[in-house]
């Protein structure tokens, strides 16, 4: 319901204040109005409201009248007609022309809110329904993304992950006294890992179900995340080492 705008054209003050006073601002909707239905018209050209609440007679230009050159504007508001006992076989023609629901006046405070809930039902799940496709496409891009970057990365840190050690096997043969290096090839071989770490965490993160992007998505905490990684690494690395080792 937040910031949705309802159009409300009608020529009778005493509707128009009813609608507005007692219904509307009360439930926190956005207001519009218009007079007649050539104002009413253009103003739902121009400012496209979530819903429209006409009147069926009115100056200017009829209720039919209106919705009519409005459809020919390829304007899709849905529109709730409000008409005097008597004359409900002109809904006839209004429903053919789009309209999803229909007041009778006098209409009650009740009724005025179930025909506005039914007509604004449709609109919402269409809008939650794109929103939704724009997360999913934008989780794919990301996953895809991800999973290229991935791919080159990884071919450049097996060359690091094998030259790095070996290289420091060579210098720690040359220089075995050499502290200084040592250290360097450390950092260098953590800050190898490290970068490999992050980008299985990306890779593990874009890989979750389509249904994690409903309603609100949590964040996860990278720290956390890439501490358990390297601490994963680390672990399969000496246990691999422990394998490798000759035997005494």
């Amino acid at each position: 319901m937040a910031n949705e705008t309802i159009l409300v054209i009608d020529d009778s003050d005493q509707i128009r204040e009813f609608l507005i006073e007692y219904v509307l601002r009360p439930a926190g909707y956005n207001v519009l109005v218009a007079t007649d239905g050539r104002a009413g018209l253009e103003k739902a050209i121009t400012e496209a409201p979530d819903l429209i609440m006409t009147d069926m007679s009115m100056p200017r230009m009829s209720g039919l009248e209106m919705l009519s050159a409005l459809r020919e504007h390829d304007n899709q508001s849905p529109v709730i007609f409000m008409t005097l006992h008597g004359s409900e076989g002109i809904a006839v023609e209004a429903f053919r022309l789009g309209v999803r629901d229909y007041l009778t006046k006098p209409f009650t405070i009740e009724e005025a809110e179930e025909a506005i809930d039914h007509a604004l039902r449709e609109v919402r799940l269409e809008r939650e329904k794109e929103a939704l496709q724009r997360n999913l496409i934008a989780a794919d891009t990301v996953r895809q993304t991800v999973v290229t970057l991935s791919h080159y990365v990884n071919n450049s840190l097996m060359v690091l992950t094998t030259g790095i050690p070996m290289l420091a096997q060579h210098i720690y043969r040359q220089l075995p006294e050499d502290e200084h290096a040592q250290q360097i090839f450390k950092r260098m071989d953590e800050s190898t890992a490290k970068i490999a770490a992050v980008f299985r965490v990306l890779y593990n993160i874009t890989e979750v179900e389509s249904t994690t992007y409903l309603d609100d998505t949590q964040m996860i905490n990278l720290e956390d995340a890439l501490k358990a990684e390297m601490t994963r690494y680390y672990r399969e690395r000496v246990e691999k080492q422990r394998k490798n080792a000759p035997e005494k």
